[in-house]
């Protein structure tokens, strides 16, 4: 009787391939300058929005009334004042648009790859201080959401504001926002993997099929 080889004949091709051990990247901690310029973005995000807007009504508004008044001195009909109400909430629905917009993009932001708009400019990313992605609720209840709150309050608030921004002079640079929500802050580029693709993509690499 003759031996079968070892080999099935019949069965598809097969390629060895040597088992692939993923090294971690050593996650690189922002500078302090890219995370204050981060902050001033940020601001700016939302209070651009607010001064582009308060132009236009200090712009459109007294326009409006010296139409009114020219209007008036040529003898033609004069305009309704109604007219500068309709401008004064056709202007605010736009700012608000324009902030609901903001908000909400940042949230995007935060949610897929753990960054602001600040922050997504200036290249850095907020990661547990595991090297772990930050879940949305982590990001907006215990890093936003406790320090909001506090600085809400009279007086003490400008002191906990002050003491939040001055704690990133510390040799880790975490700020107090950062020790309440158990994060820090790192280059984007070292912390790929700490993004919802990310996330997914390793969770993906651990099922055994």
């Amino acid at each position: 009787m003759s031996s079968i080889g070892t080999q099935n004949p019949f069965a598809p091709p097969r390629a060895l391939v040597d088992d692939q051990i993923d090294t971690q990247v050593e996650m690189v901690p922002a500078t302090r300058g890219a995370r204050f310029a981060a902050a001033i973005i940020d601001v700016l995000a939302v209070g651009g929005v607010a001064a582009v807007v308060g132009i236009v009504a200090a712009i459109a508004l007294p326009a409006y009334a010296s139409y009114q008044k020219r209007a008036a001195l040529a003898g033609a009909a004069v305009p309704s004042s109604a007219g500068a109400s309709v401008i004064a909430i056709v202007i605010g629905l736009v700012a608000l648009v324009a902030i609901a917009g903001i908000f909400v993009y940042t949230a995007i932001l935060v949610y897929r790859y753990g960054q602001t708009i600040g922050k997504r400019v200036m290249g850095i990313r907020v990661v547990r201080t595991n090297g772990e992605r930050v879940a949305f609720g982590r990001f907006i209840f215990l890093r936003w959401l406790p320090m909001a709150l506090l600085g809400a309050i009279p007086m003490l608030g400008y002191v906990i504001t002050l003491l939040d921004a001055l704690l990133i002079f510390r040799e880790n640079r975490l700020c107090l926002h950062d020790n309440i929500a158990d994060t820090r802050v790192v280059t984007a580029a070292t912390s790929e993997g700490a993004t919802l693709l990310g996330s997914s993509g390793a969770q993906l690499r651990n099922i055994n099929f």
